[in-house]
């Protein structure tokens, strides 16, 4: 057995029918150059194979008592690959919009707690003889970070399939523990849990009291430095503005994939002296800002975006190691490169404020609620729709996952596309999510379907947005030249 972390534990506890709290991706794949045995055989005997290097895929939940305490993955003894494997197929000549309508339709059907948290669909008819591969898996399992590791496990870096060693030994299932002495388990450590909330209460209120001060100087600093600053004259970022993704969300989905080259991208980097993640939060804040134009709905404020962070340490593998950055997105300025100078300039001061606060004290908070206690919450929170009743500290998700530089193959056939598949949550209606694979990034927007059927618009709005900077980004460097 294995208890589950607070952090992931958080994951299951805010899980409702209206929120699935799954992640997963969208494979593009080409099987013509791979053997002609490859199909949805192939491929599920590939992963059984490889279930060694995924000790995820063979676990599941089991709860403490009354959820007192953090449930734990036991090995399941009824583990069946053909629960988890499964085929589907598109009318021919499949679209990618009926690709994406499928993706909706997987990913808004909460996953079987009483078997390991995953699925994966091989899906046939793709328009040109192409596949998918439409993985999903519980947030509770990993986080973007160890999902890119696991998509690189089932995949090869050669259209031959590497030879896997075998176990080193057996796979075991676990036995139930019993029930007397797993509910001695949870008393004791139920018991120890105020003793735990006092020590991390006296660790993190100095800490926030020093961060809070240092900020507190830096923008007493800046007022003095300049008396006739733009930026000092805008509002305060201190909250979000109220806007169509504050609201409280069902469980159907929205979906649209699409492709960035990660070379125009650098580009506009290097000519502006930003960072890549800064690049990506401009290029959101210019489709978002001009589809709330179109519509009439741009907020007098910036939007703000919450951001995770990869707070993963060397050797850490599977669950959540995340922390979240808030990034104003200065969709208040009309101007593509002044916003992304200007929200650039404020990531600074984001992730030095991040890095005064150990990763390790916040995943540690995570873990103090008992999760009865947290569920309850996340359904009094969703039955009261108190989100669309209190003012929203984010406006949206964005995430950016570092994946590989190399092409890949599954059994053969090469991946073209890898696109992500998030998640919307009550008052966070829209995740935008990209995925660096070769020499692209690739965007999958998933949101609430009624509260934002028309998602293709912002993926098209990112695909502009990046030809506009770019095209600014070479006046740049020809006028340095």
């Amino acid at each position: 057995m294995q208890q589950l972390s607070g952090l992931d534990t958080v994951f299951l506890n805010l899980e409702t029918n209206a929120v699935p709290m799954h992640i997963g991706s969208l494979a593009i794949i080409d099987p013509g150059a791979a053997g002609p045995d490859f199909g949805f055989e192939s491929v599920r005997r590939l992963i059984e194979r490889r279930l060694h290097l995924l000790p995820m895929f063979r676990r599941r939940l089991m709860t403490t008592p009354l959820g007192l305490d953090q449930p734990y993955w036991i090995e399941d003894p009824d583990f069946d690959i053909e629960s988890h494997v499964r085929h589907r197929a598109l009318p021919r000549p499949g679209t990618l919009k009926q690709l994406n309508d499928l993706v909706c339709d997987v990913m808004s059907i909460r996953l079987d707690r009483s078997m390991p948290l995953w699925k994966v669909y091989y899906v046939e008819g793709l328009e040109g003889g192409k596949v998918a591969l439409v993985s999903k898996i519980h947030h509770a399992c990993i986080d973007g970070v160890s999902g890119s590791e696991l998509f690189s496990t089932l995949l090869d870096v050669t259209p031959q399939p590497r030879e896997v060693a075998p176990p080193d030994a057996p796979w075991i299932p676990d036995e139930l523990p019993p029930p007397l002495k797993l509910s001695l388990i949870t008393a004791r450590n139920f018991l120890a849990r105020p003793g735990k909330i006092y020590k991390l209460a006296r660790r993190t209120i100095p800490l926030v009291l020093e961060v809070r001060r240092e900020a507190m100087a830096r923008q007493q600093a800046t007022r003095r430095a300049s008396t006739v600053d733009a930026d000092t004259n805008r509002k305060p970022t201190v909250m979000a503005p109220r806007m169509r993704f504050n609201t409280t969300i069902t469980a159907r989905r929205s979906y649209a994939s699409g492709s960035l080259s990660l070379k125009d991208i650098k580009l506009v980097k290097n000519a502006f002296g930003v960072s890549l993640n800064d690049v990506v939060l401009g290029i959101c804040a210019e489709a978002l800002r001009n589809y709330l134009l179109a519509g009439k709905e741009l907020p007098d404020r910036p939007l703000i975006a919450a951001v995770p962070m990869s707070v993963r340490g060397n050797g850490e593998r599977g669950g959540n190691r995340i922390s979240m950055l808030r990034a104003a997105l200065a969709t208040d300025i009309a101007d593509p490169v002044e916003r992304l100078q200007a929200l650039s300039a404020k990531m600074v001061g984001v992730k030095r404020t991040m890095k005064a606060i150990p990763a390790s004290l916040m995943l540690d908070w995570a873990h103090t609620p008992p999760p009865s206690v947290m569920a309850q919450a996340a359904r009094l929170y969703e039955n009261f729709s108190i989100q669309d009743l209190v003012h929203p500290p984010f406006n949206l998700v964005i995430s950016n996952v570092p994946g590989p530089k190399l092409p890949l193959y599954l059994d053969g056939a090469k991946v073209e596309a890898h696109y992500p598949i998030s998640i919307p949550y009550h008052g966070l209606a829209c995740n935008i999510t990209v995925f660096s694979y070769q020499d692209s990034l690739d965007v999958g927007i998933t949101a609430h379907r009624g509260t934002v059927p028309d998602v293709e618009v912002i993926m098209e709005g990112m695909a502009a947005a990046l030809a506009q900077l770019k095209h600014r980004a070479q006046q740049q460097l020809r006028k340095a030249g």
